[in-house]
């Protein structure tokens, strides 16, 4: 499979991710109220073999909504039960120089942050935002198409393919509504298969040349 073929599938999952664990609000609610988002839910559980959650997947109302995500991924002593940031879980490296290497991401592929986003570089919405904004530019074509692959593996190895696991690991350890468990779960195995599948199209890329 090719880079744009590979780009023409996730942009869907990727989309879907990002619309669910962003920011809280009344339309979000409303969305995740509706059998759409069941369905759309239930679908990619089945593709990527996550178990769906059971009973209901929205809060009683959007406040309740609201202060549903901020309890899980925004306030806590010393932490949130579930972190967000890639450099909460890198050991490895200062968090300024993790931040400091998604901003150089960043910039080298126009993904500039949106206007009134206060979170950190590193945030997972920005992370998705970036590899959204890789699949578009792939999906466009041309001789950079595979300058494009590469940025994206290194990404992918370097900040945004391992975390994940980790952060649905503690979902499930903090007790998290299931679904917020099955997302962080299908946010994980979807990173995990992006990495994967962008390596073997990089080495195996059409005609034989590598």
């Amino acid at each position: 499979m090719t880079l744009a073929e590979l780009s023409a599938t996730r942009l869907a999952v990727y989309r879907f991710l990002l619309a669910a664990l962003n920011k809280p609000s009344a339309e979000q609610h409303a969305w995740f109220a509706g059998p759409d988002f069941r369905r759309s839910l239930e679908a990619l559980c089945e593709q990527f073999a996550v178990a769906p959650p059971g009973g209901e997947v929205a809060a009683a109302g959007p406040a309740e909504h609201e202060a549903r995500y901020i309890a899980c991924f925004e306030v806590g002593v010393p932490a949130p039960p579930v972190v967000l940031l890639a450099s909460h879980y890198n050991r490895r490296e200062p968090v300024t120089a993790v931040i400091h290497e998604h901003i150089l991401f960043y910039r080298r592929f126009g993904a500039a942050l949106a206007p009134g986003n206060i979170e950190p570089a590193d945030h997972l919405l920005n992370q998705l935002a970036f590899l959204i904004r890789l699949d578009e530019l792939c999906l466009i074509g041309g001789p950079g198409v595979d300058s494009v692959g590469r940025a994206r593996r290194d990404f992918l190895l370097r900040q945004a393919a391992r975390w994940p696991a980790w952060a649905a690991a503690a979902a499930v350890e903090k007790g998290l509504p299931a679904v917020y468990c099955t997302l962080l779960s299908l946010l994980a195995a979807a990173v995990t298969q992006d990495l994967e599948l962008t390596e073997a199209a990089l080495e195996h890329p059409p005609g034989g040349a590598s």
